[in-house]
């Protein structure tokens, strides 16, 4: 299975989960995320963050117990909330955007999106877009030292392949994670 395709797969398994383990405060989202997952085309139209990158478009959306507006597309020229108007811009226009999910804060942090924002990472061409996301998953000791060893096997791999693409982004990500541990090791 090509990296493409298995990211897809990442995105629609994340999205049953979510689908059976919450309730989003907009019928909406739920329209919208089981049209997601049907489509292979929104799948790679659309990219999960943990924070919003004002520059981009954006879809919110809200689970039960937050509170934050059930839904809210932000495009460059426009706002839309709580309409249906949002999933008839979605399944008609081919744009990409973002899609950040507010979940309650007051539950642990869901692991299954840090495990996606990490496979996005790795398998996305739009990396460094993302890049932030790196400083906000919470990984232990054991599980950055994984990645960074997976990281570092795979730019050898890479440099075998002669794979210059590869290279670059498997090592910028190398070193935002290093960064991230020198900030992390600073601050305590």
């Amino acid at each position: 299975m090509t990296d493409t395709l298995q990211l897809q797969q990442t995105k629609v398994t994340f999205i049953e989960y979510i689908l059976f383990h919450y309730d989003f405060k907009s019928r909406i989202s739920v329209w919208i995320l089981n049209y997601i997952k049907s489509s292979l085309d929104a799948l790679q139209q659309i990219h999960f963050v943990d924070e919003v990158i004002s520059s981009h478009n954006t879809l919110e959306i809200a689970v039960i117990d937050t509170d934050k507006q059930g839904i809210k597309l932000t495009l460059k020229d426009k706002q839309l909330i709580n309409t249906d108007e949002i999933f008839n811009f979605v399944v008609s226009q081919p744009v990409p955007f973002d899609i950040k999910i507010y979940f309650n804060e007051n539950q642990h942090r869901e692991s299954r999106l840090d495990e996606l924002l990490l496979a996005q990472l790795l398998n996305s061409p739009y990396y460094a877009m993302y890049m932030q996301d790196i400083y906000s998953i919470p990984l232990t000791k054991q599980s950055e030292s994984s990645i960074i060893k997976h990281l570092q096997e795979n730019i050898d791999l890479s440099l075998q392949l002669h794979d210059k693409e590869l290279f670059y982004q498997l090592s910028q990500i190398l070193n935002t994670f290093k960064l991230r541990d020198v900030n992390i090791t600073t601050k305590d």
